[in-house]
């Protein structure tokens, strides 16, 4: 299953069954606490400040935002045949791309494409690769078998075209020697920086680019939570699956929290478990 598809039925799980109010396209500014209430601060002008008892926050690794080329700037190109995300394979049918990257994604990239683009050439500024080897193995196969061009240890020294991109000069690592690479679709793998944004103002304890919580994933800030990757406690795990468990912890001790005399312990049902999930259930 493709993420894109476990999000769609986690969509259809929870927000289409429990009709949930959803704000997209907003930032959740500043928190201010205000008697009972937990206020959130947008930059929605229809939503300007959502209330609420509790809160959790669940904002994974913070805002990502693409790894930028070091050395050459790729901005201009942006639009024009500069790719940093793949929204779809077919937008690459036909064309010759050219990878940039040497971990996972440049190399998964390399293998998905292989049935789709006219060629592929995946430059690498080191020999070494830091994908899983099973994926180094075909990228390093297809190469043998002359499927793609690998170019290593190679670097972009500059971008040629008339209006789209073209060609694409690279260097030697360590000799300096050019070499001109023909090429319309230049696909950026280098990888995500991420930012907590607003939420470093909000007087969280924060450690290391993450929030700080205890063994109830509670923050350093009254009636507010935290799980998932934006949360960081002794022994923590990055992974999905504990995501899952610490998201059902939090959720339990935030509805503790407004109806004291509800049971922490959840049904097994997908909506029995949830207060007022059922028509006649409190």
């Amino acid at each position: 299953m493709l993420a894109k598809d476990l999000v769609e039925l986690h969509r259809q799980q929870t927000l289409e069954q429990f009709d949930v109010p959803v704000h997209l396209e907003t930032t959740a500014e500043r928190i201010s606490f205000e008697d009972d209430y937990v206020v959130l601060h947008t930059n929605n002008p229809a939503h300007p400040d959502l209330e609420s008892r509790t809160v959790i926050v669940a904002g994974g690794h913070g805002a990502f935002e693409p790894k930028k080329l070091p050395g050459y700037d790729v901005t201009p190109w942006e639009g024009r045949g500069a790719y940093y995300l793949v929204g779809s394979k077919d937008e690459f049918a036909g064309k010759k791309v050219l990878i940039v990257g040497g971990g996972d994604s440049a190399c998964d990239w390399v293998v998905n494409l292989l049935d789709v683009a006219d060629r592929i050439g995946l430059v690498h500024r080191r020999e070494g690769f830091r994908a899983h080897e099973v994926t180094v193995k075909q990228v390093e196969d297809a190469a043998a078998a002359g499927l793609i061009d690998l170019h290593v240890p190679f670097q972009i020294r500059d971008v040629k075209g008339n209006g789209r991109i073209e060609a694409v000069k690279l260097f030697h690592s360590e000799t300096d020697e050019e070499l001109e690479v023909e090429c319309d679709a230049l696909l950026l793998q280098l990888g995500f920086k991420t930012a907590l944004g607003p939420l470093k103002e909000w007087g969280f304890e924060l450690e290391k680019g993450a929030i700080r919580v205890d063994s109830l994933f509670r923050t350093s800030l009254d009636r507010v939570w935290a799980c998932g990757d934006i949360s960081t406690f002794d022994g923590k795990l990055k992974l999905i699956a504990t995501g899952y468990a610490e998201a059902a912890i939090a959720v339990a001790q935030a509805i503790h929290h407004i109806r004291p005399e509800t049971k922490l312990q959840p049904k097994y049902s997908t909506n029995t478990g949830v207060p007022g999930g059922v028509a006649g259930q409190p």
